[in-house]
């Protein structure tokens, strides 16, 4: 299945025309579908609209990437400039699944400054291909399924709300997001 719907548009943070994609082409199809309601979408647009631009967690005072001094390496007689990094993470539990989120605070790829990135992590009982995975490697270009369903929808649904409070510019798309999927 793609993962993104060309044809329903909203223009981002950044001022760039972006499509629906991956989350939130899913969360239209079971909007389309009613497994997701207009309340539902409204509650986390609310809820985007009540947060305060200190408590996006791009600005969170506690979370700041950590860098050592340098000291002198060398390896193989190469010498190295050696320090380490310390990147904030967060994990939070979704729901009563066994499925978490992480959001780490890294440097932006193309830019200047700082940005959260979020990931969605589901333990690997959560693939329903009939395929048991647990004690062995998997093969080259072996698939799992993961069903997104009534049953666990929600569990998107947290994390939508959750790309709302990473930074102003994603609580932003979040916005329009909801805004294109209800149109």
């Amino acid at each position: 299945m793609l993962t993104r719907f060309d044809e329903k548009r909203f223009i981002g943070a950044n001022g760039n025309e972006k499509a629906l994609y991956e989350l939130s082409k899913y969360i239209k199809i079971f909007f389309d579908w009613g497994l997701v309601k207009d309340s539902d979408l409204n509650e986390i647009k609310r809820y985007c609209e009540s947060i305060k631009e200190e408590d996006f967690i791009e600005n969170h005072k506690d979370l700041k990437i950590l860098r050592q001094n340098f000291e002198d390496k060398k390896i193989n007689g190469f010498d190295f400039l050696f320090t380490r990094v310390m990147y904030p993470l967060l994990v939070y539990k979704v729901g009563k699944f066994e499925i978490i989120s992480e959001i780490i605070i890294k440097e932006k790829q193309r830019a200047r400054g700082i940005m959260p990135m979020l990931y969605l992590c589901f333990p690997i009982t959560e693939l329903d291909n009939g395929l048991n995975y647990i004690g062995r490697v998997a093969k080259t270009k072996e698939l799992g399924t993961f069903t997104i369903d009534k049953n666990n929808i929600s569990v998107f649904m947290q994390i939508l709300k959750l790309f709302g409070i990473l930074s102003k510019a994603h609580n932003h798309d979040v916005q329009e997001i909801i805004a294109c999927i209800k149109k």
